[in-house]
């Protein structure tokens, strides 16, 4: 198989945005390439994706994330020898989707024709921009998916896209590094608290005992969420996103924890603004640090998927996985980092898209995307393929994690800078537990009440 379906590093590099998911800071982002004039519509039946048509003359325009723009383009390449039409493939910096999302409603463009689709995105733009795949002359059949990932990508019960792959956060540890601390490396231990312990005996030089990039710029909320998630009943909004409700002990409890293992100097400090998921698994995969929580796409470069574009020093078997640990025992909280692409609502070419977004999400190509080992496929089958079960040693704790709660809070606004926000002070010392909750609780309460007000 072609190995520029894993070569997520290279296009995070191309377009200085995040990758998995939407969680890591942007540096510089970069402009993405203006698309194309749009063509004659061309009108066929819907398909299963992975027939066989003619689509010469035909350009299709996708504005992707990063992550997915590989197997993106990997699918359009064999889609388009397939057909004979072309799709280009431009990753759209995380810091300017938004923007430029809104830009394609109020001008009602036509030029793109797919669009990059996760929780975020659809919670805040719905069937304002996405067209709806559920409609029955799309022939979309929903049930061979992962089944937790066809509600992240919708909205008030419109279907805005279909996912590509069914990435979520794990904890991913040295298994040396475990074993010359006196712990099982078999078996890390399950709860925060218990892992905070161990904290001296992982600290070597400048090398902490995990790395979670508290400090970034973006997305830091996602990084709380995996320890609300793990209490049982907590939750950070309501079901309609009208109330918050993370302010009571729970939600205390949340950051408290975090203050634990900050001041137990578990986690590796001074990571900087800048500092991202992926600068998180370089760290780990040089050695420099002896756990991350990450996305199953790093665990995949850690034992050596892609040794061209993201380089490991360690070797397969010292590359241990399991679940995030949990605040209370028993317990064990997560983020999906679920991604695809929808359709863009104003497109004069969606029956084309629509062929192409069967083919990237279908069973050839899924089943190929995951045997390269950095990508979960989205596809229940695939997942339970025996040849994927043989190379992709990490679905088995993506299946027990995918059990706990993986909520991320799709919202029309954006909650995260007030829980960032007081995160930073939280990690620099001017804040403490509660003065940080209470001060994220309100900021949130804050853009809840202008969103509504609005």
């Amino acid at each position: 198989m072609a190995k520029k379906t894993l070569n997520r590093r290279r296009f995070l590099e191309l377009s200085a945005t995040v990758g998995a998911s939407a969680i890591a800071a942007c540096a510089a982002p970069a402009a993405p390439a203006a698309p194309a004039a749009p063509t004659t519509a061309v009108v066929v039946a819907p398909t299963s994706g992975g027939d066989a048509a003619d689509f010469a003359g035909v350009t299709l325009q996708v504005w992707s994330g990063a992550t997915i723009a590989p197997p993106a383009q990997l699918a359009a390449d064999q889609w388009s020898k397939l057909t004979g039409g072309k799709v280009v493939v431009t990753p759209v910096p995380y810091a300017e989707r938004s923007l430029k999302f809104a830009g394609l409603i109020t001008g009602q463009d036509s030029n793109i024709d797919l669009i990059y689709a996760a929780g975020t995105f659809v919670g805040r733009f719905g069937s304002k921009l996405y067209e709806d795949l559920s409609n029955p002359d799309l022939g979309v059949d929903t049930s061979v998916y992962v089944p937790a990932t066809i509600p992240v990508l919708s909205n008030s019960g419109t279907l805005c896209g279909l996912p590509i792959h069914s990435e979520m956060m794990v904890y991913i540890y040295n298994k040396t590094m475990f074993a010359a601390a006196g712990l099982n490396p078999d078996s890390p231990p399950a709860t925060w608290s218990d892992l905070y312990g161990a904290a001296a005996k992982l600290q070597k030089g400048d090398r902490f005992a995990c790395t979670i990039p508290w400090t970034s710029s973006v997305g830091v909320g996602a990084y709380y969420l995996m320890y609300l998630n793990s209490i049982e009943g907590a939750q950070l909004l309501s079901d309609d996103r009208t109330q918050v409700l993370f302010g009571g002990d729970k939600g205390l409890l949340a950051f408290e924890r975090i203050e634990e293992g900050l001041r137990a100097g578990f986690f590796t400090p001074d990571l900087g603004a800048d500092f991202e998921d992926y600068a998180t698994g370089k760290l780990f995969n040089e050695g420099g640090t002896a756990s991350q929580i990450n996305f199953a796409e790093l665990w995949g470069y850690a034992v050596g998927k892609s040794p061209t574009d993201f380089p490991t020093t360690l070797k397969p078997e010292e590359v241990g996985v399991a679940v995030v640990p949990g605040v209370n025992p028993g317990g064990t909280g997560s983020v999906n980092g679920f991604e695809g692409l929808g359709i863009n609502k104003f497109s004069k070419q969606k029956e084309v898209a629509m062929h192409y977004l069967k083919y990237v999400t279908g069973p050839k190509f899924q089943l190929e995307m995951n045997i390269g080992g950095t990508l979960p496929s989205s596809l229940t089958a695939v997942l339970e393929n025996p040849e994927v079960k043989s190379v992709y040693a990490i679905g088995e704790t993506i299946a027990k994690q995918g059990q706990g709660v993986l909520n991320r809070y799709a919202t029309p606004y954006n909650w995260d800078p007030p829980i960032s926000d007081a995160i930073h002070k939280l990690v620099d010392g001017s804040m403490n537990a509660k003065q940080a909750h209470k001060a994220a609780v309100e900021g949130v309460e804050k853009i809840v009440q202008e969103y509504y007000a609005a």
